[in-house]
């Protein structure tokens, strides 16, 4: 056990991941060494990718960002070749449940809708949009996917290209 005022220690669970970080490398260590001999456990090293988060380390700190999860998304849409765009979804928009015809794949629209709605915990500028097109979930529309005067879905998925491209990095130093 260690008893030390000026050290700060983070563990984080989920589920059966463990990310173990701190200020002080011997505390750090040593918990990790605890584990070993109580539970089987793999030591993956220094953190990669977590829940959707990349993490970046230099010599100025460690750098969070979820550019990777944002590109997968933009893969699994097949829309890799897409252009940003500077704003989301408009608020004027009118979407409903009888708009245009029903989306060819309806799976890909729900995986796509989910994935955002992971992204607004951590960029709440797509929230609105994202709780628009979540209604249509059961039954999407084609005008909730994409179209010309009402491009919903697509546009949110735009913004966030738009800052993949501006990289944006969640700087975190000192204690880690």
């Amino acid at each position: 056990m260690h008893t030390d005022t000026s050290s700060i220690i983070f563990i984080l669970i989920y589920v059966d991941d463990i990310i173990i970080t701190g200020s002080n490398v011997v505390i750090v260590t040593d918990i990790i060494q605890r584990l070993y001999k109580e539970f089987v456990i793999t030591n993956l090293g220094p953190l990669s990718f977590f829940l959707g988060i990349e993490a970046i380390r230099d010599a100025t700190g460690l750098y969070l960002t979820q550019r990777r999860y944002i590109v997968d998304l933009f893969t699994k849409s097949k829309m890799d070749g897409a252009k940003p765009c500077f704003t989301p979804m408009s608020t004027t928009v009118a979407l409903t449940a009888t708009d245009t015809e029903a989306f060819d794949d309806p799976t890909l629209y729900r995986s796509i809708v989910g994935g955002l709605h992971y992204l607004s915990f951590t960029w709440p500028d797509i929230a609105f949009a994202v709780h628009r097109v979540s209604k249509f979930m059961h039954q999407p529309k084609q005008s909730h996917w994409m179209c010309k005067e009402n491009p919903a879905l697509s546009q949110t998925l735009h913004l966030l290209l738009f800052t993949i491209v501006l990289q944006q990095l969640l700087h975190i130093s000192g204690i880690l």
